[in-house]
């Protein structure tokens, strides 16, 4: 039995002192690394910076052993404990807002879109109709979130993003295998273009100075910095 429903998902724009910024992209595309990078050239500014990790706390720590492979959950019930977990620490967000520091969030509700397309079971990965009706699904999960003042797209190739990878001194994630990078890759393309006026799209493959100053000439232009 089919039923025809129509929904809007309402976003809280950040009223507070503090900026809130958002860094997605692909696996290997330097998210870590310019989160501290920022940090470090705003607090020289004066500014209180807060760098939040997307998966901490008892639910982000749970998640974590789901991403190593020591866990196995369906796809569904991980997009379910991902939304929790940031759910949990919107409160933490907010706080630190309120208290006037700038919040920098490696990954936030868009890269929930993508995964939970490119997890999806019964999904033709060729129809981007689908693929809507998916992103609206999950974006559902985060209705009345705050929503970043800049969500930065590091754009990177599947190709630099497993060399990246592949230099790493770490155990690979279960997302970090070429296969699903490459697709990852293509949804987060469709994404960008699905939603244009949400993203600042920055070139990662650039040295990693200049993403940095690239990063900083655009927030320099948010009203509170």
């Amino acid at each position: 039995m089919k039923y025809h429903i129509e929904f809007d998902i309402d976003f809280r724009r950040n009223p507070y002192n503090g900026s809130f910024i958002a860094l997605e992209g692909i696996d290997g595309s330097g998210k870590s690394t310019q989160a501290q990078l920022l940090k470090e050239a705003l607090e020289k500014k004066n500014r209180k910076v807060v760098v939040k990790n997307p998966f901490e706390g008892e639910i982000g720590a749970f998640v974590r052993t789901i991403l190593a492979g020591e866990k196995r959950v369906s796809a569904i019930s991980l997009q379910y404990l991902i939304s929790a977990n940031r759910a949990a620490q919107q409160e933490e967000i907010i706080k630190d807002l309120k208290d006037g520091c700038d919040v920098i969030i490696d990954r936030y509700f868009w890269s929930a879109v993508a995964y939970a397309i490119l997890d999806h079971p019964s999904i033709d990965k060729k129809d981007m109709k689908q693929w809507l009706l998916i992103g609206q699904s999950i974006l559902s999960h985060y209705h009345q979130f705050l929503l970043p003042d800049m969500t930065f797209f590091l754009d990177i190739s599947s190709r630099t993003a497993t060399k990246r990878l592949d230099s790493m001194e770490k155990e690979k994630e279960i997302y970090e295998e070429e296969s699903k990078i490459k697709k990852i890759e293509k949804i987060y393309e469709w994404l960008v273009g699905e939603f244009p006026k949400e993203f600042v799209t920055v070139n990662g493959e650039q040295p990693i100075e200049k993403v940095t100053q690239e990063l900083l000439m655009h927030i320099s232009s948010c009203k509170k910095n």
